[in-house]
């Protein structure tokens, strides 16, 4: 949570960045430009804003410690709003500075809450009737005859910049959180499917977890009773496990049950289940349709496939298995039976000679 809260901290720094990028622009080229209208307006209150608000964006801009992006944030917000206000209380209507309390409410709603948005708006536009109602009465003057403003080119440059650069400002701070916002669902994602991932699978070897092994073999179980098919499941156990632990060292024993696996998974079929249970125990399910036959050609290869020692490291090892065979229905109708009868076997098959295969129905027998 902390490095996600941190990594949204960055990009809303590198977000303000941009926006005071945009405001100095804004000031640079659009402060000369409104200072030209002086010659057919006359002086105006909110040209003094605008000399103020640039002195102060160049400021900000180039603060030293630019750590606070808060700050940079807030800042554009007043910014749009003075100018905005300004605006609307020199030109009324006819001021294009309107369009800064959009990108204003937005920055509100992304750095506080739409609910602050929705007040911040509230409070201008009541600002905004104030103003439309004095002039309305007489209680005002509008300082620049419409007519004329509509025909001072000036005015319409002022107009169509801030405009455009109003609209590059919203779009940069929007594009930039939807792309934020993708990354951050691709990686919830990616996340979701590795925590998915690790609770079907075991973590050492890459097979099947318990879990995700109960809920295939109930699946089995259930087409192989509504079609009539056998199935099976072979239990595994790793002969004198604890003696390559004791020996060697449990990277020893991990790289052992590495190689069991690897190798259950070379001769099982894909249309298989093969799960760790834990330990240096392991269970496949043979899907159906299966036979005896089947039983015994998997249960033979698994073991011929350690007739050769396996090199680790400056040592060799020797692996053997004993395995036990349940088939459904014959050694049970469902899990735990299947699982009991298996089990059994294995043990039985484990006392008798080790490295060998016993199937339920020999071990009752």
């Amino acid at each position: 949570m902390i490095e996600l809260n941190n990594e949204l901290d960055t990009f809303k720094s590198q977000v303000a960045r941009r926006m005071m990028l945009g405001l100095l622009l804004l000031c640079t080229i659009g402060l000369p430009i409104s200072l030209l209208r002086w010659f057919s307006i006359g002086f105006q209150t909110i040209f003094i804003v605008h000399i103020a608000l640039s002195a102060l964006t160049f400021l900000i801009y180039f603060r030293p410690n630019k750590t606070n992006y808060k700050l940079d944030y807030n800042y554009v917000c007043v910014f749009l709003t003075l100018l905005a206000a300004s605006g609307v209380y020199s030109f009324g209507l006819q001021s294009g500075a309107i369009i800064f309390v959009v990108l204003a409410s937005f920055l509100i709603a992304t750095i506080y809450s739409i609910r602050n948005a929705i007040i911040y708006l509230g409070l201008f536009f009541t600002y905004m009737l104030t103003i439309g109602f004095c002039l309305s009465q007489g209680y005002l003057t509008s300082v620049v005859n419409a007519s004329d403003y509509g025909r001072d080119m000036n005015a319409w440059a002022i107009i169509i910049f801030t405009c455009a650069i109003t609209s590059a400002l919203f779009l940069i701070c929007a594009s930039e959180y939807l792309k934020k916002l993708q990354n951050m669902l691709s990686e919830i994602k990616e996340q979701h499917a590795r925590v998915e991932y690790l609770a079907n699978h075991d973590h050492l070897t890459g097979l099947a977890s318990p879990r995700l092994a109960q809920e295939q073999l109930e699946l089995t179980l259930n087409l192989a009773k509504r079609h009539g098919f056998r199935a099976a499941i072979l239990y595994i156990d790793v002969d004198d496990f604890k003696i390559i632990n004791d020996a060697l060292g449990h990277d020893a024993g991990d790289f052992a049950l590495k190689q069991i696996a690897a190798r259950l998974k070379e001769i099982i079929r894909d249309t298989d289940i093969a799960c760790r249970q834990g330990g240096d125990e392991f269970l496949v399910i043979l899907h159906y349709p299966v036979t005896i036959q089947d039983c015994e050609l998997v249960c033979e290869r698994l073991i011929s496939a350690f007739d050769a020692r396996i090199p680790y490291k400056e040592h060799e090892l020797k692996i053997s298995l004993s395995i036990g065979v349940s088939i459904y229905p014959d050694d049970g109708t469902n899990q735990d039976e299947l699982r009991l009868q298996a089990d059994k076997a294995m043990y039985h098959s484990k006392n008798r000679s080790k490295n060998s295969y016993k199937f339920a129905t020999e071990e009752s027998s």
